[in-house]
């Protein structure tokens, strides 16, 4: 037994240093607290939901690519992988949740989704998302704001992010998940979201490290209990560290996309940066990474893909402004809108 309890503390001590005392604390900027917008692929698109609906009165724009409604699995998480992800879920079921979350006040009022502006993406070829799963959360945005809510439908697009130029051929549903399909998706979708102000051409900006661990709850921490790594990213565009008062967009990975399954692929290559520089638009790229119980640490959350937390892996709380993850991500923000 005090073996165990000696190779357990070895595990956990090594694991609370290396990469996260390299990086950065991520800065004080003094950016608009109250104008936030997210959005994410695949399970980060889950989570962004989760992120605007929970935070409604803060989040002004939401973009979906490859997501399914909010709160969809609830407290059974045998509904992911089947009709949230390959079925047809209802968006009356969420909804209700929603209200009722909301009369409950574990999220914001739903009125606030009155002027939540929506812009849902979905694979013609997506057989892991499929189109009737986005389709759902479309009617769930456009239920409370039908003229803010926009669903497309990309031709020959499998699962993943679209971009110009960048990653696999546009058909593929493989690692890293960012598909070369000719056109820029995440510049439609942000401004469409209404992210950023008017363009600046020529600006330029620098993508920064920073330790997440301190918006971690201690004992999560200690007990590695969130699922977040310990890195994340965030991309300063050079007006807002000069004076700019800025927005800020969080953009969120999918399963096996984060910087400890594929690098920085996600963070530099989709597109939100460029488009960032010349909106007065900070990035923020918090990050997940798998987890799995062991037996010398049987307590670890279940997420063996390092996908964001949308069934249930980290509590029953997961989709609501007390979950673990929803409440570090708010945290940064928070951090990034306090003054210089």
């Amino acid at each position: 037994m005090l073996r165990f309890i000696v190779r357990t503390l070895i595990v956990l001590v090594l694991g609370a240093g290396g990469v996260a005392a390299e990086a950065q604390k991520l800065p004080a900027l003094n950016a608009e607290a109250e104008r936030i917008t997210v959005s994410g692929l695949s399970s980060g698109a889950y989570m962004a939901v989760q992120i605007a609906v929970a935070h409604s009165a803060r989040i002004g724009g939401v973009g979906v690519f490859a997501g399914g409604p909010y709160y969809c699995v609830g407290i059974n998480p045998t509904r992911a992988e089947s009709v949230c992800m390959q079925g047809s879920p209802a968006a009356s079921g969420s909804i209700e949740d929603a209200e009722r979350l909301a009369k409950l006040q574990l999220i914001d009022s739903t009125d606030h989704l009155r002027r939540t502006h929506a812009w849902l993406l979905a694979g013609e070829a997506d057989q892991r998302v499929r189109l009737s799963v986005v389709r759902a959360n479309h009617e769930f945005f456009a239920h409370y704001n039908a003229a803010g809510a926009e669903l497309h439908v990309q031709p020959g697009l499998g699962h993943g992010l679209p971009t110009p130029t960048e990653g696999v051929a546009c058909a593929a549903s493989e690692s890293p998940f960012i598909n070369r399909c000719g056109f820029d998706a995440v510049g439609q979708m942000l401004k469409a979201v209404s992210a950023g102000s008017a363009e600046r051409p020529g600006t330029k900006g620098r993508l920064q490290r920073f330790g997440q661990k301190e918006f971690v709850p201690t004992w999560r921490r200690w007990w590695s209990m969130s699922s977040l790594d310990d890195t994340g990213y965030v991309f300063v565009p050079s007006q807002c560290e000069q004076g700019v008062r800025c927005r800020v967009h969080v953009a969120l990975h999918g399963c096996r996309q984060g910087v400890s399954a594929v690098g920085e692929v996600f963070v530099r290559e989709t597109g939100y940066n460029a488009w960032a520089a010349a909106h007065d638009l900070i990035v923020l790229y918090p990050q997940a990474r798998a987890s799995e119980p062991t037996w010398v640490a049987w307590w670890q959350p279940f997420n063996p893909l390092g996908c964001w937390d949308w069934w249930g892996y980290t509590g029953t709380d997961y989709a609501v402004k007390s979950g673990v993850q929803i409440k570090a991500v708010m945290a940064m923000v928070d951090r990034l809108a306090q003054p210089h």
